[in-house]
């Protein structure tokens, strides 16, 4: 009888410690921060980035950028820009900026991403016919999409690159009515629209914070 009553004792003792282990395990999942502990947090480049191309000394394009990434995907992105372009007989210039979106792939600064881009740019042009020169207003309207990459390392720097494509329209106008200021008009939107479709692309270096 004695030895009936020790296993059964015994067989209580190891359904009670069963049966917390099982409690416990439960109670505790895989990868969750244990009692006191800190959870987990992406400590590698910021939210903040700011961007600049130095392409623009060889090309006559300046652009800045801002971009703000939400949880690691999601990137809001505010361009400003100044481009200037000229052949012998048509000068133009134009500012603008942009807004746009970015998707990280990757969930992080350090990533591919898709993105579009909408914006507006306005300026002044100028060309001459038959000796005379003639001063116009030009202004842009544009929708892009784009795909690029950025390389984002610890320390704060990034090199970011991009190429895209979409629609945009240029107009170009002048109060004059005199008829070598509307075959200005004319040469200056030939000279705007000899790529018939709206270019988008970056290759620049910025700051991640």
């Amino acid at each position: 009888m004695m030895i009936r009553k020790a296993w059964v004792a015994a067989a209580m003792v190891c359904a009670t410690l069963i049966s917390s282990q099982s409690a416990s395990a439960q109670a505790v999942q895989p990868g969750a921060p244990l009692a006191g502990e800190e959870p987990v947090r992406y400590t590698g480049p910021g939210k903040h980035s700011v961007n600049l191309s130095p392409l623009g000394l060889l090309f006559g394009s300046y652009n800045i950028n801002y971009e703000y990434l939400h949880n690691g995907t999601h990137g809001v992105l505010a361009e400003a820009g100044f481009a200037y372009s000229r052949n012998d007989d048509v000068t133009t210039s134009s500012l603008g900026g942009s807004a746009g979106y970015r998707w990280h792939w990757r969930g992080e600064q350090n990533s591919g991403f898709l993105g579009a881009n909408v914006g507006y740019a306005s300026g002044s042009g100028s060309a001459t016919i038959d000796g005379d020169d003639f001063e116009l207003d030009v202004s842009r309207f544009f929708v892009v999409g784009n795909i690029g990459k950025r390389w984002a390392w610890d320390f704060g720097l990034n090199l970011t690159f991009r190429i895209g494509a979409g629609y945009g329209s240029w107009d170009v106008s002048t109060n004059s009515s005199d008829p070598g200021a509307r075959e200005a008009v004319q040469d200056v939107q030939d000279f705007l629209e000899l790529i018939p479709i709206a270019l988008d692309g970056e290759l620049s270096l910025g700051w991640v914070f």
